[in-house]
């Protein structure tokens, strides 16, 4: 039986990539999920990277980026709930359970 820790940590040493059944694009352009997944892959080894990265950095490496992606592709639906969703579970799978509600509700209104 392994601990929590442990367990976690195990995550971390393997990546799960989303598909586009996860982010629930509303078109099947292939360029908009490659670059999504760049912008997510990318700010995972930024992640990974070191010891004090907070969950804020983290969020900065990501959320503009889908912004810009949002824009070049403004009726792919990047930037709608499931987006947000799809990356709160890779980092969620890949990087720490602990950062899954900072990143499905980064910049919400309260």
């Amino acid at each position: 039986m392994q601990s929590i820790t442990e367990k976690e940590r195990g995550l971390r040493d393997t990546v799960a990539m989303p598909q586009a059944s996860d982010w629930q694009l509303l078109s099947d352009n292939p360029s908009v999920l490659i670059e999504l997944n760049t912008v997510l892959i990318n700010a995972l080894h930024f992640a990974k990277s070191g010891t004090d990265v907070t969950f804020g950095e983290v969020a900065e490496q990501i959320f503009p980026a889908l912004a810009l992606i949002d824009q070049k592709y403004p009726d792919n639906g990047v930037t709608d709930s499931e987006g947000y969703l799809t990356v709160a579970r890779f980092f969620a799978i890949n990087y720490s359970p602990a950062i899954y509600d900072f990143l499905r509700y980064y910049g919400a209104e309260s």
